[in-house]
């Protein structure tokens, strides 16, 4: 039989006696401790967690390692302590709210300290949303639409309307008598680029002119810019043979054409003066001494010659120059400009409405027209939301009988004088005080209000733009707007509501390249200042690339594939040691030129100089494409033979392929990369090996050395720039005429897609003596009177194909 089982309880048998109560709070007491222990272990466990790891997944955020407000407010400062330990300490600087930031004198604060290197216009707010900004000349101007409207601004300068900020022209307005000026310009320009500045038609002042300037008697070279002028209608109330002018110059050669400006008319910067003192201040016994008196605040630069009396005032910030262009630009100032009508004005605001209300900007009385408009204010006549102009119901018999007669007061504006344009900043009605008067007054949302009349008007000068004369005639016409200062934000918008499409700098390259002009020519300051930009960005968007993405210029054998080595071109052809290079400007002998390519029997002008450069237009024979920088060469008889076979079979293929040429440094390249390569693995391990021997003694932790290898690099860099381009002609001598199998005698400065010719077409530059071997070989040929052919290659590509060449006469029409 088994033995009986004895349990703990002696009530059961056993030996243990169990007590009848439990004390509570002791038993709370071990309870509570239990659980701080297990809250503990499950909070901070034995793992090397941090404190945002052990949240819940559906909590944890990335931003929770660097930013400790991410977490719950109790395990922040377990987060901060652990970071601290580690040497990330979070950042604490709040920065400032928004609301802050945006209260006026903080914002504008903000925008005079965002000028300090580049200035705005006071259109930038408005185009900083819209397009995309670059800085160019000191400003921050835009460049294209964030849209893609390249299409569209073509059609608005064709039929539509075009709208361009041209602000950043410089205004520089010139004060004295007109022999006296006529006599200082004809020292910075010539006669046979046009006429001059002192012509009968301009100085009339009812016509704006353009004329080229070089550096004193340095005619035909060293061009400065070509400027467009306004003369200030003479007045009774004027003083006697004082003559008022403005100069728009373009930013680039604004200040070297001042700088010549004053050495012509010998003036002196007003700021400081030098005065004699009086003769009780004066030692008898001494000679007469001087005093120097310095202006503190000087608001615009002003130079002066006292004895001839002659005064340049340079206009910064005073003016605003708004460009419109297309055919639709007359309804767009229709409907944003009305008129106010004083007595005085009755017969200028008459004929201003009526050129207005004609079909299209060529169809204007007179070229280059000025008109002097008082306009209310343009924010009275904004639609409620953007709309397209309609066309006027005025009958145009009307129109044409008031054009029938120009009033004499015409050209006159408010704006010449600078008191006026002072007082419209001041008085000018603000916005927001704008707004606050229409809640007060308006009844009906959109109507007109009483104090509107009350509102101060606007002077304005509208200037026609007629248009190039070659191509597509009458194509980039329109109108200029000048406007004070202050005004150009509620003038800008206001157009824009009526249909106009605003546009960038890259819609001054098209609209020139459409006409088949070109902005800025070669040897201006603006065209080499552009042309070194544009070499600087082609060369490191070639060397961004892959090596085997890379065109090899030297088995393309092209000397130059970045720039246009004009004066190596000029020194090839004329077989001088050294030369320099100009654009031809005079308009006889291009008319010659242009005469001799059109008919081959023409003879060829014998007065082109051989060191002149001489702008022409291409247009590719067939298909193909047009690079800038592209190469203009001479064909041989086997390019005649072989396009004579082409077109008899209407075959389309190039005329010929360069041979590419064996390159000796692409095994040095190689070689070269690759000794590089173990140079910097070499490096990298002694620096490990330093950083391991560290370790052994050091009771801390060793990070290995920096490379400092900076210089290493770019000592490489420039070495492989070496041997992956060719080197410059001028250091080697090398020749730009026969670098390839052709004979090269220009380049290609613009090209692209042509809308108005639907045809790749481009604007380059050839020296004399290679145009003139190009016409003898047509006339013995014996197709003197067909189309003269040329060949051109892109920089990158082996193609040959031939392209129709025609001289440009508009080298002498500013497009700008």
């Amino acid at each position: 039989m088994a033995s009986q089982k004895l349990e703990y309880d002696a009530s059961l048998g056993g030996r243990e006696t169990l007590p009848s109560h439990v004390a509570t709070y002791q038993y709370a007491a071990g309870a509570l401790n239990e659980i701080k222990t297990l809250i503990e272990e499950a909070q901070l466990p034995a793992s090397s967690k941090l404190i945002f790891q052990t949240l819940p997944k559906h909590m944890r955020r990335r931003a929770m390692s660097h930013h400790p407000k991410r977490l719950p407010r109790k395990y922040r400062a377990a987060h901060k302590s652990q970071m601290g330990k580690a040497g990330n300490q979070p950042v604490t600087n709040k920065r400032p709210s928004r609301k802050y930031r945006r209260r006026p004198k903080n914002l504008m604060r903000e925008y005079v300290r965002r000028q300090r290197k580049h200035r705005w216009l006071e259109t930038h707010i408005w185009h900083a949303k819209r397009f995309h900004m670059i800085d160019r000349w000191g400003y921050r101007l835009p460049y294209a639409s964030c849209d893609k409207t390249f299409r569209a601004c073509y059609r608005a300068s064709g039929t539509h309307c075009l709208l361009q900020d041209m602000s950043f022209y410089s205004c520089v307005q010139l004060q004295g008598s007109l022999e006296l000026l006529h006599a200082g310009f004809q020292r910075l320009s010539s006669d046979r680029c046009g006429l001059g500045i002192a012509a009968k038609t301009f100085v009339q002042g009812y016509r704006e002119g353009s004329i080229e300037l070089f550096a004193d008697g340095q005619y035909p070279a060293g061009a400065l810019q070509r400027v467009r002028f306004m003369w200030r209608r003479e007045t009774e109330g004027e003083k006697a043979n004082v003559r008022t002018l403005w100069l728009w110059l373009h930013p680039a050669a604004a200040e070297a054409t001042i700088e010549q400006l004053n050495s012509v008319f010998q003036l002196k910067s007003a700021k400081q003066q030098t005065l004699p003192l009086s003769e009780q201040d004066t030692d008898k016994s001494k000679p007469l001494r001087f005093w120097t008196q310095t202006k503190a605040v000087e608001r615009h630069r002003t130079y002066v010659n006292a004895e001839d009396a002659v005064e340049l005032v340079v206009l910064e910030q005073e003016l605003n120059r708004f460009r419109l262009t297309g055919d639709n630009c007359q309804r767009v100032l229709a409907a944003s400009l009305r008129a106010e009508r004083p007595t005085k004005l009755e017969e200028q605001a008459a004929y201003c409405e009526a050129t207005l209300q004609l079909e299209s900007p060529q169809q204007a009385p007179v070229s280059n027209l000025i008109m002097g408009y008082q306009v209310t204010d343009p924010r009275l006549q904004r639609p409620r939301q953007r709309s397209k102009a309609a066309k006027s119901d005025l009958p145009a018999t009307g129109n044409t009988l008031c054009l029938q007669q120009r009033p004499d007061n015409l050209p006159d504006s408010s704006l010449w004088d600078a008191e006026v344009r002072e007082r419209l900043g001041q008085n000018m009605l603000t916005v927001h005080k704008y707004e606050q008067l229409r809640q007060q007054s308006v009844v009906v949302p959109g109507e007109h209000c009483a104090f509107e009349e009350r509102v101060q008007s606007l002077p304005l000068l509208l200037i026609q733009r007629p248009g190039c004369h070659e191509g597509r005639l009458g194509y980039g016409s329109g109108w200029d707007v000048i406007a004070p200062a202050d005004y150009g934000m509620a003038l800008w918008k206001t157009f824009v509501m009526w249909g106009a499409r605003p546009g960038g700098l890259r819609e001054f390259d098209s609209v020139a390249r459409e006409a088949g002009v070109e902005q800025h020519l070669p040897d201006t300051i603006a065209g080499k200042q552009l042309a070194a930009l544009a070499t600087a960005e082609r060369r490191l968007r070639y060397f961004r690339l892959p090596p085997n993405k890379r065109c090899n210029y030297r088995k393309l054998s092209v000397v130059s594939p970045f720039a246009a080595p004009w004066q190596q071109l000029v020194r090839d052809w004329r077989e001088a040691s050294d030369a320099a290079f100009y654009v031809l400007r005079d308009h006889r002998l291009l008319h010659s030129l242009k005469q001799c390519v059109l008919h081959g029997l023409v003879d060829y002008p014998a007065e082109v100089p051989d060191d002149s450069l001489i702008q022409i237009r291409l247009q590719l024979h067939a298909r193909g494409q047009l690079k800038a920088n592209a190469l203009i060469c001479l064909p041989t008889a086997q390019d005649w033979q072989r396009q004579r076979r082409q077109l008899k079979h209407n075959d389309l293929a190039p005329v010929h392929l360069e041979p590419p040429l064996p390159d000796a440094n692409e095994r040095r390249r190689k070689e070269t990369r690759l000794g590089h390569k173990r140079l910097l693995k070499r490096l990298r391990a002694r620096r490990v090996r330093e950083k391991r021997k560290l370790q052994e003694t050091s009771t801390r932790r060793v990070h290995i050395r920096a490379a400092q290898t900076a210089q290493l690099v770019r000592e490489q860099f420039e070495r492989m720039c070496r041997l992956w381009l060719p080197t410059e002609p001028a250091e080697t001598r090398d020749s730009v005429r026969r670098q390839c199998s052709r004979e090269v005698f220009g380049y290609v400065t613009t090209a692209g897609f042509s809308y108005s010719q639907a045809k790749v077409c481009g604007v380059g530059y050839v020296v004399a003596a290679g145009l003139r071997q190009l016409l003898a070989e047509r006339v013995d040929r014996g197709n003197g009177g067909k189309t003269l052919l040329c060949l051109v290659r892109d920089a990158d590509s082996l193609v040959y194909r031939f392209a129709r060449l025609e001289i440009s006469e508009s080298v002498l029409l500013s497009p700008c």
